[in-house]
C-alpha cells in the first residue's frame, strides 16, 4: 500500500520499535525504524517520511543522551515537510523543557502512561493537519 503515509520511528529500543511499529501498520501505516542519530539521518535521505516519532534519548545506557533531540532539530531546520512528535519515559519535567525550547507545537507522550487510541489519534491529527 504505497499511498499509506511512511512513518519514522527513531527508537533505540526494540521493544519500543516493534509497538510502535505493530500499532502504526495495524493501522495502515508504512514504517520504517533508525535506532541512532546517525540511523534517522540516512533513513530521512533515503526515504520519504511524513511524519517522524523519536525518542529524545537513544541510548539507554546513558540517560544524559540526546541524539533523539538533535534528530528534531535536523527535522525542524532541514526537512519542512516532515512532521515530528516525541515519545518517550525519560525524565519528564527536563524534557518537556527541552522540547518546547525546540518547539513548543512539537506533541509529547510518554511511555508510561501508554494508550495505543491516544497514540493513533495524535499520529492522524498531525498527519491530516495543513502546513503553513
Amino acid at each position: 500500500m504505497t499511498d499509506s503515509p511512511l512513518v519514522l520511528i527513531v527508537e533505540d529500543l526494540d521493544f519500543w520499535q516493534d509497538a510502535l511499529s505493530e500499532v502504526l501498520i495495524d493501522a495502515g501505516y508504512r514504517v520504517c525504524c533508525a535506532a541512532s542519530h546517525t540511523e534517522a539521518l540516512h533513513a530521512l535521505a533515503q526515504d520519504t517520511p511524513r511524519l517522524a516519532i523519536i525518542d529524545p534519548v537513544l541510548d539507554d545506557a546513558n540517560r544524559r543522551n540526546r541524539d533523539g533531540l538533535r534528530v528534531l532539530q535536523h527535522i525542524l531546520a532541514e526537512c519542512l515537510h516532515i512532521r515530528s512528535m516525541v515519545v518517550t519515559s525519560s525524565e519528564p519535567h527536563r524534557i518537556r523543557l527541552e522540547v518546547a525550547n525546540i518547539s513548543p507545537d512539537v506533541p509529547l507522550l510518554w511511555k508510561d502512561e501508554w494508550d495505543d487510541d491516544r497514540f493513533l489519534a495524535v499520529v492522524g491529527d498531525l498527519l491530516s493537519a495543513k502546513r503553513i
